[in-house]
């Protein structure tokens, strides 16, 4: 979501902006994605604060979703450079804010998984709130070993990982999310874009298949990822997500779509699911 008022709400200074980024083209309020949401006959939306946009700064997501919060569960950024004044910020959202989450951007250069997230991962524990963990796929190897550290913490890997669906789920560079296996505490989040890099010969809906077969179905929580993607309307996109759950067997297209979302991040009285 991209508020109007950018006195209010000031984005962070991106002097490398064309103008043609999708926060300036296709921006979307609160209030405007609540109108969508009506029309594509969706309840509630988990929110990502948008890194690009104003990157720790949770104002405008933690304002939104207070304001709505029987349509919006938010979903905040903290940075990990110090451990103790994110472990404070992460407090402040889940307390004061009543954030329902937390995301950690871990996708550097670097190969390996910086360790000052640890404090945050504990932090995140006490709390009872998930994580949504941004990663690269040279990451990925690291990621058993993370879970195993933090069982306790329920993990999102955000956007499967970054990995290349060209080839399917049979090799080639989704290799490494599929060899990071099932996990109690892992849920993979399944976006838009994810799907729309699977080659042409291969069915998106046959890869959510594998990969609720490889995670569990009930661990895969599917991602608009609206308005960053924005080649089709919302209405359309809710119907791609819907489509794409249509081998998932029993309750697991349920579940793609929303039941484990609310589950993780939805009010605990509400979610059919505990944290």
């Amino acid at each position: 979501m991209i508020a109007k008022d950018d006195l209010r709400y000031p984005p962070i200074s991106r002097p490398t902006d064309d103008g043609g980024s999708w926060y300036t083209t296709h921006p979307v309020t609160a209030q405007e994605l609540i109108a969508l949401m009506d029309r594509s006959g969706v309840d509630r939306t988990v929110i990502v604060q948008p890194i690009q946009v104003y990157g720790s700064d949770n104002s405008y997501l933690a304002d939104s979703c207070a304001a709505h919060a029987e349509r919006l569960w938010g979903i905040g950024v903290v940075d990990i450079d110090d451990a103790d004044v994110s472990c404070a910020a992460l407090r402040r959202l889940v307390s004061d804010s009543w954030l329902a989450g937390v995301r950690l951007n871990l996708a550097r250069d670097s190969g390996t998984i910086d360790p000052r997230c640890h404090p945050l991962l504990e932090c995140a524990d006490e709390l009872g709130v998930p994580v949504l963990l941004r990663v690269t796929p040279g990451q990925l190897p690291q990621l058993p070993g993370l879970l195993k550290g933090f069982p306790g913490v329920e993990m999102v890997l955000d956007h499967c990982g970054f990995v290349e669906f060209d080839e399917g789920s049979g090799g080639g560079g989704a290799a490494p999310l599929f060899e990071v296996g099932a996990h109690d505490n892992l849920y993979v989040k399944v976006s838009t874009m994810n799907l729309d890099g699977a080659g042409g010969s291969v069915d998106p809906a046959l890869l959510v298949r594998d990969l609720g077969r490889c995670f569990g179905a009930d661990h895969l929580v599917w991602g608009s990822d609206f308005p960053h993607t924005h080649d089709r309307d919302h209405a359309q996109l809710v119907g791609f997500g819907r489509e794409m759950a249509r081998m998932l067997p029993g309750d697991g297209a349920a579940d793609f779509l929303g039941r484990t979302a609310a589950g993780l991040w939805g009010p605990r009285d509400e979610a059919s699911t505990g944290r």
